[in-house]
């Protein structure tokens, strides 16, 4: 009896270690997907027959409702794949192709000195604890010193998607700069670059007032992230208030409300997008050599093995964030030396079918391919005229 119970009573104590281990030190996470439960079986239906990327092409000619996709050979703009080109998507951290063109002229205008030193505190004054964070500490851990110059800063705000990097530049740039290259662009007045923290902030029910956001136009939504983000940087009390609330609580929504909440972003089409990208890559924003460094930065992803072999050159920004994933991209194929500009937006996903795509790097893949696969480029054709003849 004494060693029964004595076998009890260790087997309790291990099962305690490992539910302490296991879960107790995951708590957070644990208690986020048992809230989430409903949100991570959305479109769960979908996974199965999405694998490969001709199947997603499949799935592309099924459901416009969230894809967009603008995709042609520089040198005949006319003809290509043209998808819900003229729908509104969510740009996520793409915008921050606007923040980098605004940057290379100012360093062209000597505004900017590329090799000042910034401080990565400075910058972590925009961090919001649960967002996004991993992103950001691949600087932290490049940069242990502490101090970053400027030019390296803004290259891993394009290869990371670095919104905390995003918003400390947004503050450097001004407001009335960015509004002015805005201008000066034709950016349509939904995909004004705005500060990230100020959007979450603003889209957090324990923050804001998020009701009345519902039906209020994208640049009022915009006035006040950047009134929210402005308050962050300079105010202590509000800084450790907002960031306390996303420790305790990341954005007090589902992953479904997040998802939703994309609609509060800059948006634009893919048309836009990739129209942009085609002056950039004939050199016609702002001038040959701005554009020029911009294409630069961009060109990051030929470190990669498998682009360089692949391609003769290419240059893009991505982003991934809940229920979004978004690449503008430009690319010369090795295998038939055209070039194409793209955009291609997978917006307000399905939750579970936006962590498959996710885990799986699927729209990468696919986005690089349809530029030097000729198979998955009429595969992706034939499949979107289907949808549209029926």
């Amino acid at each position: 009896m004494k060693r029964a119970f004595k076998f009890i009573i260790i087997y309790v104590a291990v099962a305690a270690a490992i539910f302490a281990l296991v879960i107790g030190i995951n708590y957070s996470a644990f208690d986020t997907l048992f809230e989430n439960s409903e949100s991570m079986a959305e479109g769960s239906e979908y996974i199965e027959n999405t694998y490969s990327l001709k199947d997603l092409s499949r799935f592309i000619g099924e459901h416009p409702e969230y894809i967009s996709i603008t995709s042609y050979n520089v040198n005949n703009p006319d003809s290509g794949i043209f998808y819900n080109e003229e729908t509104p998507r969510s740009l996520g951290a793409t915008s921050n192709l606007l923040l980098l063109m605004e940057y290379e002229r100012q360093v062209k205008a000597g505004l900017l000195n590329p090799d000042q030193l910034i401080s990565l505190n400075d910058i972590k004054t925009f961090a919001l604890p649960e967002i996004s964070e991993n992103n950001h500490q691949k600087i932290i851990d490049a940069f242990e010193s502490g101090d970053v110059p400027l030019d390296e800063a803004v290259k891993a705000m394009i290869e990371n998607s670095d919104l905390v990097v995003a918003d400390y530049l947004w503050f450097l740039l001004g407001e009335k700069n960015i509004r002015a290259m805005a201008d000066s662009l034709n950016i349509p007045a939904s995909a004004l670059a705005v500060p990230f923290s100020g959007l979450y902030i603003t889209i957090n029910p324990s923050l804001s007032d998020t009701a009345s956001l519902s039906g209020m136009e994208l640049p009022r939504i915009f006035d006040a992230a950047i009134d929210n983000a402005l308050q962050l940087r300079n105010d202590p009390e509000f800084n450790k208030r907002v960031k306390q609330q996303f420790e305790d609580d990341r954005l007090s929504l589902t992953f479904m409300q997040e998802r939703d909440a994309l609609s509060y972003f800059p948006q634009a089409s893919t048309k836009f997008m990739a129209d942009l990208m085609f002056r950039l890559y004939n050199d016609q924003v702002f001038s040959p050599l701005i554009s020029q460094n911009v294409k630069k930065k961009l060109r990051w992803p030929m470190g990669s093995e498998p682009i360089a072999r692949s391609f003769k050159d290419y240059g893009a920004i991505y982003d991934n964030r809940m229920g979004l994933l978004a690449g503008l991209d430009f690319g010369t194929s090795v295998y038939d030396d055209h070039t194409s500009v793209q955009a291609v937006f997978f917006d307000r996903l399905p939750v579970a079918f936006w962590v498959h795509m996710s885990a799986n790097h699927m729209q990468e893949d696919y986005q690089q391919r349809l530029i030097w696969d000729p198979a998955l480029y009429g595969t992706t054709q034939k499949d979107i005229s289907k949808a549209n003849h029926e």
